[in-house]
């Protein structure tokens, strides 16, 4: 019995469809096993749509449609509304230590304290209509909506800026688009480059650029903060699109060529409204990107697909904005509240989990597949369901999907194999198999082989 390799993620080169390997709602955890990712139970509904969601004060936020909501209760979803968050644009947000700001992207600005008192600040001195903010010793840093000169609160006050409070970056004034902190190191980032920024202390600018410090990538989007570094959508100049993480003055890309044809798919206005998010589960620390036509996933250098099957369909990802709270992750998806958990839904809504790998002979003669067997996860599931293989010889049309019931609860000893009288198929040098299901079962493994000729 032959063993076959399973996929690390999603690879692929679009003109060559043998080179396709992917996985789909479950990643590879480095070890040799495929684990499925959790689903989302729902707890609640707004009647709104969700433009974010952050911690503040040991409590979760959202901002949804036009008012900010307190999640009161944390298991049943129960939530209060605090006021009214202009406009319905997805909001930016930074914590400090006396105060949360809320930006929201073109528009109004907000100032919540620990008492749930919201306050609009849109108005006072030299503020003006931001796409970003961050906090940093302090003072909040802003990034104006116009690409202009970033801008400082005074220490502990959000809404307080002084006329000397704007500054910029000097070796290349391109449009600023965002800003973040890494190690007490200020990030602000243009449409061509990214520039860092040390807080000396001094008067009235306290910010200082850092010599030499240029990294020649900008940014378009789906800014994560991922274990020690960031995480965004960005470009060279001139330059397709890619996912890169950036830290320590250097950007590395991280996308690879699948990732970069989906990104191509999408506009630059799409790219710059894509949802990053992140999530650790069993261990494994996992970013995500949602686009308008896709969504994904990150871990250990490997990229899987995210999708929910909406009206029969399948459609982005249903994992909206998440964030952590006591050890577990909220989202706030469209009208919905939930939380990631270990079921085979989303909200409801079922989502496949695939996985596409191939087989060449290496002396270049035919493949007769007699059989193939799954190292599923048996004797967990409570209720019944199927796997459904399917084969192909070329990588891009797959045959009519051949089915086995997989072991239900107490049955740990059972094996999940393909076999027909005849065989599975007579194939040229190179055979892609599919295997997949959208049933409410367990779809963690660790090995895949096949008794080929």
């Amino acid at each position: 019995m032959a063993k076959i390799e399973l996929p690390n993620g999603i690879v692929s080169v679009e003109e060559l469809p043998k080179t396709r390997r992917e996985l789909t709602n479950c990643f590879n955890d480095g070890k040799g096993s495929i684990v499925q990712r959790p689903g989302i139970t729902q707890l609640n509904t707004t009647s709104s749509v969700a433009r974010g969601q952050f911690k503040w004060n040991d409590s979760l936020y959202q901002v949804v449609s036009q008012s900010l909501i307190k999640i009161t209760n944390v298991t049943t979803g129960a939530f209060s509304t605090i006021g009214t968050i202009a406009g319905s644009d997805d909001i930016r947000t930074a914590i400090g230590f006396n105060n949360a700001v809320i930006v929201v992207k073109n528009g109004a600005i907000y100032k919540l304290d620990s008492s749930d008192v919201l306050t609009d600040i849109s108005g006072v001195a030299n503020m003006v209509s931001c796409v970003e903010v961050t906090h940093l010793n302090g003072r909040f840093v802003y990034i104006p909506a116009d690409g202009s000169p970033a801008f400082f609160s005074d220490v502990g006050a959000a809404g307080t800026i002084q006329v000397l409070s704007f500054f910029d970056a000097e070796e290349l004034p391109d449009k600023n688009t965002t800003c973040f902190e890494i190690k007490n190191t200020l990030y602000i980032g243009g449409t061509e480059s990214f520039e860092t920024f040390r807080d000396t202390g001094a008067v009235p600018n306290p910010f200082i650029r850092v010599t030499g410090s240029r990294v020649p990538y900008g940014f378009i989007g789906g800014l994560l903060e991922y274990a020690d570094t960031k995480l965004f959508i960005g470009s060279e100049s001139d330059q397709d699109a890619g996912i890169y993480a950036i830290a320590q003055g250097k950007a590395e890309k991280i996308s690879n060529h699948a990732i970069d044809k989906i990104l191509s798919d999408h506009t630059a206005t799409e790219l710059s409204q894509a949802i990053a998010s992140r999530f650790k589960w069993r261990g494994f620390d996992i970013a995500t990107f949602t686009l308008r036509g896709a969504s994904f996933g990150f871990l250990g250098g490997n990229w899987f697909n995210l999708d929910t099957i909406r009206a029969g369909a399948s459609r982005p990802w249903s994992g909206g904005f998440i964030t952590q709270l006591d050890n577990k992750y909220y989202t706030a998806y469209a009208d919905k509240i939930g939380v990631l958990a270990d079921i085979n839904k989303d909200f409801g809504d079922s989502f496949t989990r695939s996985m596409v790998v191939a087989f060449t002979q290496e002396n270049g003669g035919y493949i007769a597949c007699e059989s193939i067997s799954l190292g599923l996860s048996q004797g967990f599931n409570t209720v019944a369901g199927s796997v459904a293989i399917q084969m192909s010889r070329d990588g891009v049309t797959f045959g009519n999907p051949l089915y086995r019931n997989v072991g239900v609860l107490g049955e740990y000893a059972s094996r999940l194999t393909w076999r027909y009288a005849g065989g599975l198929g007579t194939y040229e040098n190179f055979l892609a198999i599919r295997i997949f299901t959208t049933e409410d079962i367990n779809f963690s493994c660790d090995s895949l082989s096949g008794i080929l000729a």
